[in-house]
This record gives C-alpha cells, structure tokens and sequence, in this order.
C-alpha cells in the first residue's frame, strides 16, 4: 500500500494548480474546470422569512440575500431579482421585481383572506441564474392555512400527495460501484409513500440465499452497511420498512474488474483517501498515472499518482479548504472520471453573531432593546447586512431541524441535487451523530454545481442571458404596411419628468432602453420617426413575456405543518381579525398590512390593471355590460357589488358607510382607463359598447394602486377596435404606457404603546418584530428595539446575514413575556 500526506496550500480562487503534474493529461481537468468556472460564476439567492407559515391574510415578508462565487460573497452581479408567489396548482399567483443594492433586497406578498389552504411556494433567481437552469433557483415551500377552517381541525388534515406507490429504497456504493474484492461502503435511502425518509432495515443475501450482511436505518432513512463482494455472486436485500411492508430489492451488481475511491470524513482535521483495485483491474493498469482532482471553494488541485500499488492513501487537510461541500474525482489516464465522493468541510468560520437585551424577561406591551455585535473568525468587528424576525412560538411553533437557513441553505442544499429533508439538523447538531448522518447524506444526493462529462467536453450550454442590471422597455417599430423601420429613434419620455431617452431600432425595427430604474406604476410615452424623420410609424410595445417554467421536480412533498400548530395559528388570526373590526376602522389603525387577491386559474382576459387578469373582486365582460345600454355609468349603476355612483363617480360602499377619512372625507374609487390614471374619475364620456371588461378591486385587491387605490379602483378596459385580443398593446407614432417598476416593500407594522390611543386594542400579533434591514458598523455594532404583543410565553428571535467578506451568521435568541 502507497500513502501520499497531501496538505493543501492556500489558493486564491479560481487559480487552480497541480501537484506532481507530470503530464497534460494530469492538467486537463484543472484546466477545464477553470475555464468553465470562469464563464459560469455562480449565483445564489437566500430569502429569509418573518415567520415559517401563515393564515390566508397574512403578508408573508422577506429578506433576499444573493451571493456570488464559491465564497457566498453579496452579488454586485444582478441587479434584479424576479420572486414569485406560486400556488397549489403549480402556477404563478403574483410576481414583483425587487431592485438589488450590493446583493440584498427585502419585499413582501400580501395573502388574501380568501386563498385556499394547501402549499405554496415561493421562487426567487436573478436572470443570469437562468444560465444554470432552473433547478438553482431559490425555492421555498410555505404552508398557508385558510382562517374559516380554524373551526374544524380535521379540515386541515390532508393525505399526502402519494410520489410512489409503495416505499422504495436505493442503495449506493461509495464511489460509484461496487467492485468485486473490494470492501466497499453502501449507503441507502429509504423513501415513503410521501417523498419523505421512512425507517427500514433488512439483510443482504447473495445468489445462494447466504445471509452477508444485515442493516438498519438511522436518520430520516439513511443509514449504511460494508460489503465485500465476491466474484460471480450477485446480491439482494430483504426489507421491512416502518409501515410494515416487506420487499427484496437488487444492489448494484459488481463489477468484476474496477477501481474504487474510499473517503473517511470522520476526523475533523482531515480526510484520509483510498483508492483500491481489484486484482483484475491492477494488473491491466499498473503504473498508469491517475489523477485525484480535489474542489473546494472555487478552487480546484490535482494530485497526480502512478498506479504503483494496489492500494493507495492520501490524507487532505481541511483547515486550507472551504466551508462547504468539497468533491473529490478520481480520472482515469485518459482524464475519463471514474468515480466521485462528496465531503462537507467544516472548518467553523461562521459568524459569531451575539444578541443581547436590557432585560431577560419582559411585560406584555414592554419596549424591548436589543444589541447585536458581529465578530468574524478571528475575532475582529465584522460589517454585515442582516435581518430579524421576532415571533411568539406559542402561536406559530417550528421543528428546528426542519427550517431552511441561510447557512443550511448556502453551504448545503443549494449544491445538492433534489430535496434535503431537515436540512437545518446537521447545523442545530453538532454532535459526532450528527456529523456522521450528514455524510452519509452526501453519499446518498449527486453535486449540482457542474458535471464533469460537460466540463470535460466543452458541452456546457452557451450563456443565454446576461445579467439585469436594471428594467427594460423593448418593443418594434414598423410602418404603416407591417414591415420593420431599420435605424429609426424611438424616444421614450417619462411623465414625472425625468430625462429623455432614445434609442435606435435594428434591422428588425426592434428597440430596447435597458438598465431603467422606476418604481411602482409608471407612466411613459414613447414615440417613433422613420430614419428620415417621418413619424408615420406603428409602435408595439412588448408587453407580455414568456412565463419562467416552473420545474415539476420542485413539486415534491415536504414536511407538514402540525395540525395543532396550524390551527393555534388560524385561531389567534380569527381573533386579530374580530379586534380589527371592533377597533381598526374606528380608529383608523391596522395591525396587519393589506393584501392582494389571488389570480384564479383560467382568468386570461386582456387587462391593463396593475394587478394583472384575475385579481379583480369582480369583473364585467362586454357582453354583460352591453346587456344595458347607453354610457357606462348607467350601465353599471346597482350592478357593481358594493359600489354606488354619486355625482357620476363610483364609491365603494362600506367606506360611505364608516365615513373612512380625515374628517370623515370619504374618497371616490380610483378610475384607470387603459392602464391611465383618469383625474376626477371622469368617465362620464364613455359608452357600455366602447368598454372589454369593468375591474372593480376593493381593499387589499386596490393595494398594487398604493395610496391612489384607498378608496378601491375601477380598472375600465376599453376594446381598442372591436375586441383586441392582442399580447401586445401598439399605437400609430406615440403610445402612451403604464408600468410596473421595481417594488417598494411595505414597512412592517410595529406599534408603540407609549401611545395610550391603542390600549383598549388587543394585539394577537404572531410575528411580534420584522425588520429587513440591519446593518452592523465598523464595529460590528447594530441596535434596535420594538414592543412585545399581548401573547405571553417565549418569543424567538432569528437574526441572519452576511459580512462583507462573506461569511455566514444565524443566530437564534429567546427571551420570556409575563
């Protein structure tokens, strides 16, 4: 047996060398993989949540981390990030785009209170993320419970949705394969019914019925078992998994001339390797020079050997690599991977973030005080970007294990191909148990990152989009018979004032103004002339884009909720929403931030509302509103559920009735026509046959319209020449439009009870405390401080973040409330 004690030097990243290189093929690799990763820097986004599910009507709030590189250092990459609220039907329900500063950003999605119960998820990824498909981006499924089913608790028990028929296990060798004369290490992975770990254990016999060999699972259905396969003889495992059911299932069968590469992780200052061949396999290529290429952090070595003997160690140290998941690939002579091994590297260099509050227990209402202080590694003051959420745990309770962090998300699941089920256990355990599950995690999930057959190859796909660095207004320019206007100037101006833009169309007559920066609704004008300055030109304005698939495989079960923990959730919300009632008109003060409705699958029709078809409390279509004739208001007049019309202008009906206000001024609906704010809601001029569809959007519906929408919003479509049904909205020389910018999140509602108006009001706050944006001085220094609710028990604090090197922090804070 040949030992090599390889210690790793320091590397910057993405500087790749070899040791031992004595010929190209020992460099291909390295140099391969340099060149991709070059090409193919990484992005990654994180979002943190203020709570880890909600009730229909809640708004669900987050911070957006995005990193770049191996070392999770904030992205000054993109400077957008695209997050979607996706419902129970696997489609999307709301999208905004939130503008990125240095990587993080923060928004919100406001449910409505009458979405449907069940799993939704929430999707975020830059556009250059798009690059390494879709199965990088960020996805996080998030349990909603309905408020009307608080009631009946067994309303909220739901059978899980069945993945395979019966339970199933796999078996993988270490390495890759099974190889005859060689003890190997097999790794399993029980799955039921639901997708999820189940319990199973069994014995391997082989194709005599012999007994080799018998196993257990330990955690979530993983578990292990050594074999050492014999030549001719094949093998099989009889089963008995945790819901009684029995099963024999075949292993891989043995090869009978290969190459094996053995790694034990279990010492914590290195890993010690082995590669072994069977007799077979040594003899036809001894003293061939094979390489091992370590990866680690963006940083990649080659270790090159000659095949000498047919057993092989060498020992890795861990302190020069990265925190993370490592890869170590054994090649073959001819640079051909032959097999592969995960590791995490553990090297303890996260963030040491410490919480500390002016008392260790409070009053209900008492103002509570916090410092935090940031120190890196090596004990300096760290400055960071973080963020907190306070929730009261008697109200919305979690399984630690089973929460997605940054750092569980970053350093682990991010990298890893398919679901990870509690990924947070092998971070809240440290111990040896713990240590030693996680690895047998990595032997039982494949290395997202890259594959080395594309690497090798140079068969990667080419880079089809480029990163945003701000919004886009694109569209075409033609004349008045159809054909493109090539070198025309498209102006483009907006109406609050701002500089003039120009652009120049292409051969195709297509123009673009990129790297725009607006927020909320906008209104712009654009407007065209030939090359020679003629404006007889048709202007289409590209106004709706191809949907981002949503991959199926994000589809897959994950724990859920507790029913009991649901359903103290929904309990505590009927409560809030009876206070509200009772008080929050009254006064003129919300405990809880305003929602959108939820678009209802099939709801396609042409709308120039903000909010897009669908989210609309009710809606006309032409037929029905011509079923009256004469103008529009008369058509809809006693037709609009909860509008009246006085003066011609339209009312919701509950705010005459509550006379909402200053001084009881009570404000008319917010009138859009055409995707045009109308002032003075005058629509008086149109006809019920000039109109497509009549939008009336209440409350939270109305919230997409900020402050204009307090009253409620009448969104009027009108058919634009007989019943348009085109994508794209044109005009002949000038086109007015209306967009959506980035979005402005709203501020979380925190009261101040130093003010004696709200003591009558009862406060069943679940989230007590959220705030997106914390940052740490030179220092390391941070401080904030909020007011309890009216819930007594233990409320937890999480604070996450990242410094400006890009090291990780979570930190997790509990304090009593009497």
């Amino acid at each position: 047996m040949k030992k090599i004690v390889f210690a790793l030097l320091l590397i910057a990243a993405f500087n790749l060398c070899a040791y031992a290189q004595s010929d190209s093929t020992a460099k291909s690799a390295s140099y391969r993989l340099k060149s991709y990763l070059s090409a193919h820097i990484a992005e990654k986004t994180y979002l943190q949540f203020d709570k880890p599910y909600y009730a229909a009507g809640d708004t669900i709030y987050f911070k957006a981390y995005v990193t770049v590189g191996e070392r999770h250092v904030l992205s000054r990459l993109s400077g957008v990030l695209h997050v979607d609220l996706i419902n129970t039907g696997n489609k999307i329900d709301q999208t905004i785009k939130l503008q990125l500063d240095s990587g993080v950003a923060h928004g919100d999605f406001a449910l409505p209170d009458s979405l449907p119960d069940g799993s939704y998820k929430v999707r975020a990824y830059t556009q250059w993320m798009r690059n390494n498909n879709e199965d990088g981006f960020f996805y996080k499924t998030i349990e909603v419970g309905s408020i009307k089913n608080a009631r009946m608790p067994e309303s909220l028990v739901r059978s899980p949705i069945k993945v395979t028929n019966k339970a199933d296990i796999q078996f993988f060798p270490e390495g890759g394969s099974l190889v005859t004369g060689i003890h190997s290490k097999v790794a399993f992975k029980a799955i039921g019914t639901n997708g999820l770990g189940i319990n199973v254990n069994g014995v391997v016999t082989d194709n005599e019925n012999k007994e080799i060999v018998s196993f257990a699972s330990g955690h979530l259905g993983m578990g292990y078992f050594y074999l050492s396969p014999v030549e001719g003889k094949t093998y099989k495992a009889k089963l008995t998994f945790a819901d009684g059911t029995q099963s024999i299932s075949d292993l891989p069968k043995p090869d009978p001339k290969g190459i094996v590469l053995l790694v034990n992780n279990d010492s914590i200052p290195k890993a010690s390797v082995r590669i072994a061949a069977n007799s077979a396999y040594y003899l036809e290529n001894r003293n061939k020079a094979y390489s091992v290429v370590i990866y680690s952090g963006g940083t990649a070595t080659t270790v090159t050997c000659k095949l000498d003997s047919p057993v092989i160690t060498m020992d890795i140290l861990k302190r020069r690599l990265h925190t993370g998941i490592a890869t170590v690939t054994l090649f073959s002579p001819v640079v051909e991977p032959l097999c592969e091994r995960l590791l995490f590297i553990q090297n303890y260099d996260q963030l040491n973030l410490s919480v500390s509050s002016d008392k260790t227990a409070y009053a209900k209402r008492e103002k509570v005080n916090i410092k935090l202080a940031a120190i890196n590694r090596a004990g300096n003051p760290s400055a960071g970007n973080f963020s907190v959420s306070v929730t009261d745990e008697s109200k919305v309770p979690v399984d630690e294990n089973g929460e997605n962090t940054i750092i569980s998300n970053l350093l682990l699941a991010s990298d890893l191909k398919g679901y990870v089920e509690q990924p947070n256990y092998y971070f809240a355990d440290t111990s040896t148990t713990a240590r030693n599950n996680l690895d047998v995690l990595l032997l039982t999930q494949g290395y997202r990152r890259f594959e080395w057959k594309q690497v090798l190859d140079n068969s990667y796909p080419p880079i089809a989009y480029q990163p945003e660095k701000g919004l886009e207004i694109d569209g075409m320019v033609k004349n008045l018979f159809g054909k493109p206007i090539n070198k025309g100037t498209i102006t483009l101006l907006p109406s609050n004032g701002g500089p003039l833009l120009t652009s120049i169309t292409d051969d195709k007559g297509v123009f673009r103004f990129s790297n725009l920066i607006f927020y909320d609704t906008t209104h712009f004008v654009l407007s065209a002339v030939t090359a020679n300055g003629k404006n007889s030109t048709k202007i289409t304005y590209f106004n709706d884009r191809p949907e981002t698939v949503i991959a199926a495989n994000h589809s897959q079960n994950v724990p859920k909720v507790a029913d009991t923990a649901m359903i103290e959730l929904l309990n505590n919300d009927k409560l809030q929403q009876d206070e509200l009632v009772k008080y929050g008109h009254a006064k003129g003060v919300m405990l809880k931030e305003v929602k959108i409705r939820s678009v209802k699958i099939g709801d396609d029709y042409r709308t120039q509302s903000l909010a897009g078809a669908g989210f609309a409390d009710q809606v006309m279509h032409a037929d029905e509103i011509e079923r009256v004739q004469g103008s529009l208001v008369t058509s809809l007049s006693g037709r609009l559920n909860g509008v009246n019309f006085k003066n011609g202008k339209p009312y919701l009906v509950m705010n005459l009735m509550m006379g909402l206000g200053p001084k009881n001024f009570v404000p008319p609906m917010l009138v859009v026509i055409d995707g045009n704010e109308v002032p003075d809601g005058d629509f008086m001029g149109l006809q019920a046959s000039d109109v497509e569809t009549v939008e009336v959007l209440k409350y939270a519906s109305a919230s997409i319209y900020g402050m204009d929408g307090s009253g409620g919003v009448l969104v009027i479509t009108t058919k634009q020449g007989g019943g348009l049904k085109t994508k794209d909205i044109s005009s002949i020389g000038i086109l007015p439009i209306t967009l959506m910018g980035f979005y402005k999140a709203r501020e979380f509602y925190s009261p101040k009870y130093d003010n004696t108006a709200l003591v009558k009001q009862r406060d069943f706050r679940s989230t007590i405390y959220w705030q997106p944006e914390v940052v740490t001085d030179k220092n390391g220094n941070a401080s904030f401080d909020y007011y309890n609710a009216d819930g007594a028990g233990t409320y937890k604090m999480v604070v996450e973040g990242i410094d400006d090197k890009g090291n990780l922090g979570r930190q997790v804070f509990r304090y009593k409330v009497q």
